[in-house]
């Protein structure tokens, strides 16, 4: 067995501002150290230094369940997977990716996954992970539809096929023009407010926090009938 690296953590260090607005700022005592532009260089950087070291592991899928054999690890190397982020890049670059239609990807966790997230990067086009909930467990698709209708993605990744057709399929006959439900914490983000005119909420809470905290005195809100019981 490996020894275990020790974990040097940073001291403590926040610096507190007080303002005569009644705002509060945090920050961090600790000056910034040099970083990299993009995580893209340290790809490249590690690619050149240590080329052969294993960058990404997991176990080989057999009968859709991890193979538990020894010695049965999928593995790919700093200089391997530079080689597939640029050419990944340059495919998601061809087929017109941008920030305005992002890389949708349905699937969970994987090699694949993190090397499309990072050819992704690369480029600077932005990609979105979705829960596997919203296209394995709902019935209606309702949630993944509305994601897809606020993202406009330009591309979509699942790994197993077979698995995700049925949601694929939804997306396929997607066109609605109203969508929902959506959670408050996404709903009224602007990229989400350029895609209706009008939020309809079921409670109190979930409609005028976020209402009053965008615009307090420009608001307005239309109540409507009262629930029966």
């Amino acid at each position: 067995m490996s020894a275990l690296v020790p974990i040097h953590y940073a001291p403590p260090s926040v610096n507190t501002d007080r303002r005569s607005d009644g705002s509060l700022i945090l920050t961090s005592g600790i000056p910034l150290p040099p970083y990299a532009r993009c995580i893209g260089d340290w790809l490249v950087a590690h690619a050149a230094a240590k080329p052969e070291h294993v960058f990404l592991a997991e176990r080989r899928i057999v009968n859709g369940m991890p193979d538990m054999t020894p010695g049965t690890w999928r593995t790919v190397t700093y200089q391997e997977t530079l080689q597939r982020v640029r050419a990944l890049a340059q495919g998601l670059h061809s087929r017109h990716l941008s920030n305005e239609h992002p890389l949708v990807i349905l699937s969970d966790n994987s090699i694949n996954h993190a090397l499309l997230a990072l050819a992704c990067q690369h480029i600077g086009v932005p990609v979105a992970p979705l829960s596997q909930a919203y296209s394995l467990m709902s019935k209606d698709f309702a949630k993944l539809k509305a994601i897809f209708a606020l993202l406009q993605p330009g591309a979509v990744y699942v790994e197993d096929g077979g698995t995700f057709a049925p949601a694929v399929a939804a997306l396929k006959r997607e066109g609605i023009a109203a969508f929902g439900p959506l959670p408050p914490d996404t709903a009224f983000t602007p990229a989400a407010r350029q895609s209706y005119d009008v939020a309809i909420c079921m409670y109190h809470d979930q409609g005028l926090i976020p209402l009053k905290t965008l615009d307090m005195d420009r608001a307005h809100r239309a109540d409507m009938e009262a629930f029966r019981r």
